[in-house]
């Protein structure tokens, strides 16, 4: 039986058995904060029988039984650390754009690669992806909302949809490659969530809401949508505890409003500017290391790339958490840190808490060339 395209639901539909019931799993990037929500719920889960974890740094919870390698997926010989695993969790990347593209595409598109050899070489039965809802794109035509069925077209230039699709891609390689090979059947799980939100988020998205930046650029009024860190967290329990063959999506119950969104992160007063000169003052100040979001994001700030959820919600998957709750969670995270605090003053405001600033400065600045005779 051939292996179906990565956004049928049939996906991986070959192999009707359950997990077993003390599997080993493998969880790649356990030390994010992703994977250490992760971890902790699979911890106590009696279908899991030992748990391994991978990451280039040590995991600040580490549950006893956790057999944890500090590895680069990268760079490392990955096919020891994977004898005797039945599932694989695979997390790690680098998720917030970087301005070494060719670095973040070695450790993202290179990583995965080398970690679905691994698996392959030591048998692993089932994979579970974690996407991004960003693989769709942001795009004015887009429907509202977006089912698993849509076709992929990030927006160029933007890692993390673009290198998402790629995971994607390989993952359906290879296990098109398990059916030609005449390989025992595997299991491929490939959920999409929206951007994570919760108290303990830690990329550029809940950095800027924390800055009470409402992730609005001037003339959008296009929706917006998160999923809470708990709910992202069982939806990948369940694809480990249970079979879930294709792709789902994963996000909050409906979506907010820009002016909603506004009203929650509770800054009033935002310059507001186009898409245009937003990129052109992100793009300055991401090539120098001030901020930590791409100018090639602007399309996701502005474009509708909200998603339905009716295909995980048919699998037993209820979000705990609407979007409002979501973002007033993340408002209540962690504080920014030392070198946050620094990169602020560094900047002279010209990081994310204060892009709004900067730009109002460029707009001013081209209104005074302009009374120049």
């Amino acid at each position: 039986m051939g292996v179906k395209a990565p956004g049928d639901p049939a996906l991986g539909a070959q192999n009707p058995h359950a997990a077993p019931a003390a599997a080993t799993v493998v969880i790649t990037g356990v030390s994010g904060f992703l994977g250490q929500a992760v971890l902790r719920r699979l911890a106590g889960s009696p279908s899991v029988g030992r748990l391994v974890g991978l990451d280039i740094r040590e995991p600040g919870f580490r549950p006893r039984g956790l057999q944890f390698h500090l590895v680069d997926v990268a760079g490392s010989d990955l096919r020891p650390l994977f004898e005797g695993t039945d599932v694989l969790v695979h997390l790690a990347g680098v998720h917030d754009a970087i301005p070494d593209e060719d670095l973040m595409a070695r450790v993202n598109v290179g990583g995965t690669r080398r970690v679905l050899e691994a698996a392959a070489a030591a048998g692993v039965s089932k994979v579970v992806l974690v996407s991004s809802a960003a693989v769709y794109g942001a795009w004015p035509n887009n429907p509202i909302p977006l089912t698993e069925d849509a076709p992929l077209r990030p927006n160029p230039g933007f890692p993390l949809g673009v290198h998402k699709a790629e995971l994607e891609r390989l993952l359906a390689e290879w296990a098109l490659a398990h059916s030609e090979k005449g390989q025992a059947a595997v299991t491929t799980t490939v959920l999409r969530p929206a951007f994570v939100l919760g108290a303990r988020a830690d990329h550029a998205i809940a950095r800027l809401i924390r800055a009470r930046v409402p992730l609005t650029v001037g003339g959008s009024v296009a929706p917006v949508q998160f999923v809470h860190e708990d709910d992202a967290t069982e939806a990948i329990v369940l694809a480990v505890e249970r079979d879930l063959p294709g792709v789902y999506n994963v996000a909050a119950d409906g979506w907010l409003s820009r002016d909603e969104l506004r009203a929650l992160v509770g800054r009033k007063v935002q310059p507001s500017v186009g898409p245009e000169i937003m990129e052109r003052a992100l793009r300055r100040l991401f090539s120098a290391g001030l901020v930590d979001l791409p100018p090639s994001e602007v399309p996701y700030l502005v474009h509708p790339w909200v998603v339905a959820i009716d295909r995980l919600r048919a699998e037993g998957w209820n979000p705990q958490h609407t979007n409002e709750e979501t973002v007033l969670a993340c408002l209540r995270g962690r504080e920014p840190t030392s070198a946050w605090k620094a990169a602020v003053a560094a900047a002279g405001g010209a990081t994310l808490a204060t892009t709004g600033l900067v730009v109002a400065g460029l707009l001013r600045r081209r209104r005074r060339a302009s009374t120049r005779g």
